[in-house]
């Protein structure tokens, strides 16, 4: 597939690579799924979409088009003539008759063109709309669904058509086949409105099946951009943590169900209110008057009681996005609870959010069903009334019995449309309160995509050089990091030491783009950091921090994470450096051992070689380590030491470390002290401070305590 999409890139002028296609996007075995072709062609500046293949040779104008193989690859489709088509593969070009590569291929074809340079919406623009607005881009995702939206409502007005027929039927035969025992025209009609029945059950079932089919696509886009924008976000932001996360994923199927219904609603089902209404006067006179009492008290109260239930369910959805926080650090912290006995304080945490959860729903359960019990009552009420007029409509000579019926029957049929109206905006304002969970993801800021044409094809060579930088963290009442200045030249190696808290781990993330910086400037070969695209920039100069995350999986799982695999002399290093195989080979399983949730099944030496072997198998010109071999003994530390020295010669490596044994691979060494340097030398000389230092402190020990 990319390289289809390479080939019909270059069709259309533009010369792109499958790097540059895929950056970002998930690969299944380096093989690109289907449904994302769209999307990595929009970064090129070309529009493309799915559609339905022809059973005909396909128009000239349409091309070129990218034709999947049923039995997996692709096609790219560059001329046709007189149902003969030109294709290109894997083997060239070739020419063949279109009815005999038909059956070859997929049932969808990939359309494309240049995107409109005016009016045209890049992915990049597409995103800032999610910023600004997720509500409205929402609107936008279902409006797309046109097709099959139109069909929905085609679905609901015939179903309006078919509520009309028990209504008629029975006016007839009170008026018209009772009083002449008409049996013909009793069976006549009677088929007749069984066949109406029937149908009304198949159009239901159809517009269930559109509904489901509006909802699923739209959900699983939704869905998609929510984990898009975490992934791809420039900073973490409180919009980030689990319980928003599962809170705003798991009430997204109950929007995604909710738009498409309102939407029948608003544009059919009420327009056929007013219809039946209509009818109702036509048939019954004054009794119109009962409905439309009805149909006003019940949008009144509705607004009331909607109202209260916002509120409500704001509080509650905030409420279920801390305990779902709380069952995170419960299921990740559990050893940490066990081992310093704080069960009394997690089950004290747990019961009070609890309680004021079973409060919350308590108070949403009441103004959600209160609603629909004041619709029974005012249905019920409404019947009364128009009973009531109907019988002096009678008397008076002004209708019939039968059409009683009818209007009766009406008044039913039309208020369900009204007091499913009233329902679905208390509805939708509980999930619009839940949305708002994962509007916070939408709007996260993104990382830059595409490099600056300036530096996108230079190779990266390793220089750093940062210029005033600081940094402070949200909610911290001092910086971390205060007007940093140095230099890190192509191929030097540099240790960062300092006491816990110095800022040394902040550093690392800052100078590998993980975190923006605030203050200063961070150049990278003389271009600033912020020139980069992120994919550029992660496969040149990689972090590995102390506490990464091991993924649940096998060894070989977790040290490529998707990436393509090296070659493999990179591959043997990476491993061989880390000490890994030392472990690996003493295990039956070798590389396909499974690591269990979050390393469970590794000890803490055994998880920081898997780590230092991720990060070397990436081969980066830059490479940031945060206490590489904290957890490692002494014998497996100077082999690891020895593996850095040899996998690291040539490249840039900053390490921040409290083992002084790691010193012996560096050049030069910088301390960190309170987030300012205080030291910026050679290794020499730093080693003789410290020794100079251990020295003062070892003469200040009374003779009797040493």
């Amino acid at each position: 597939m990319l390289e289809a999409l390479e080939l019909l890139a270059l069709a259309r002028g533009i010369t792109t690579d499958r790097a540059a296609l895929a950056a970002a996007l998930p690969l299944a075995q380096d093989a690109l799924a289907a449904r994302l072709a769209p999307l990595a062609l929009s970064r090129i500046g070309i529009e493309a979409h799915w559609r339905p293949l022809a059973a005909h040779a396909p128009e000239a104008t349409d091309l070129p088009l990218l034709a999947p193989l049923a039995t997996g690859g692709a096609v790219l489709i560059i001329g046709c003539s007189d149902g003969t088509v030109r294709v290109r593969d894997a083997a060239g070009e070739q020419a063949c008759s279109f009815a005999a590569l038909r059956p070859m291929l997929a049932d969808e074809v990939l359309h494309s063109g240049l995107a409109d340079p005016v009016n045209g919406a890049s992915d990049g623009q597409e995103r800032d709309l999610i910023r600004r607005n997720p509500k409205l881009w929402l609107l936008g995702a279902y409006l797309g669904e046109r097709r099959a939206l139109g069909q929905m409502l085609l679905a609901s007005a015939l179903l309006n058509l078919c509520a009309l027929a028990i209504p008629l039927y029975m006016r007839a035969i009170y008026d018209r086949v009772v009083p002449n025992l008409a049996i013909e025209s009793l069976w006549a009609l009677s088929i007749g409105v069984v066949i109406v029945l029937v149908f009304e059950l198949l159009l239901k079932k159809v517009k269930s099946r559109f509904v489901d089919r509006v909802a699923t696509r739209v959900g699983q886009a939704v869905q998609h951009r929510a984990v898009v924008a975490v992934l791809r976000a420039r900073a973490p932001s409180p919009g980030m943590g689990f319980g928003a996360m599962l809170t705003g994923l798991r009430d997204l199927e109950q929007l995604s169900l909710l738009v498409p219904q309102a939407i029948a609603t608003f544009c059919v089902d009420l327009p056929f209110v007013v219809l039946m209404f209509s009818l109702i006067a036509a048939i019954g006179g004054l009794t119109v008057m009962g409905p439309i009492i009805g149909a006003l008290g019940l949008l009144g109260f509705g607004m009331v009681t909607n109202l209260a239930l916002k509120l409500a369910s704001r509080r509650t959805s905030k409420l279920v996005q801390a305990r779902s926080d709380l069952t995170a650090e419960l299921t990740s912290g559990w050893t940490t609870i066990k081992a310093n006995h704080a069960e009394g304080l997690f089950e004290g945490r747990w019961d009070v959010l609890s309680d004021h959860l079973a409060i919350g729903n308590k108070v949403v359960r009441h103004w959600s069903e209160l609603p629909a019990a004041a619709s029974g009552l005012l249905v019920q009420l409404v019947t009364v009334l128009v009973v009531v007029i109907g019988v002096l409509e009678i008397k008076a000579g002004a209708m019939t019995t039968g059409a009683l019926i009818a209007v009766v029957m009406l008044t039913g049929r039309a208020m369900v449309p009204v007091a499913a109206t009233v329902a679905m905006f208390a509805r939708a304002y509980q999930s619009l309160a839940q949305f708002n969970a994962l509007a916070g993801l939408l709007q996260a800021e993104p990382e830059r995509d595409v490099s600056d044409p300036a530096i996108s094809h230079a190779p990266v060579r390793g220089a750093i050089r940062v210029a005033g930088l600081g940094h402070t963290f949200a909610g911290s009442g001092a910086p971390s990091l205060s007007g940093l200045s140095f230099a890190v030249r192509e191929g030097e190696r540099v240790a960062l030491i300092g006491k816990s808290g110095s800022g040394k781990s902040t550093l690392l993330q800052l100078l590998a783009g993980l975190v923006p910086a605030q203050d200063g400037l961070i150049t990278l070969d003389g271009h600033a950091l912020d020139r980069f695209s992120i994919p550029h920039l992660r496969r040149n100069v990689i972090y590995s921090a102390q506490d990464a995350m091991i993924f649940e999986g096998t060894i070989w799982h977790n040290i490529l994470l998707g990436m393509p695999e090296p070659a493999a002399e990179v591959v043997e290093r990476a491993i061989r450096c880390s000490g890994l195989d030392s472990f690996v080979a003493r295990t039956a399983e070798g590389y396909m051992r499974a690591v269990g949730a979050r390393g469970s099944a590794l000890s803490g030496g055994q998880r920081q070689a898997l780590l230092l072997a991720r990060a070397l198998v990436r081969d980066p010109a830059v490479l940031l380590l945060d206490e590489p071999t904290a957890s490692l003994d002494i014998a497996s530390e100077q082999a690891v030491i020895a593996g850095l020295g040899e996998a690291t010669r040539g490249k840039t490596l900053i390490v921040a470390t409290h083992r002084l044994a790691l010193l012996e691979i560096v050049d030069r060494v910088i301390w960190l002290e309170d987030g300012r340097i205080v030291a910026d030398r050679p290794k020499a000389e730093v080693l003789a401070q410290l020794a100079a230092q251990s020295d003062r402190k070892a003469s200040k020990i009374p003779k009797e305590a040493a």
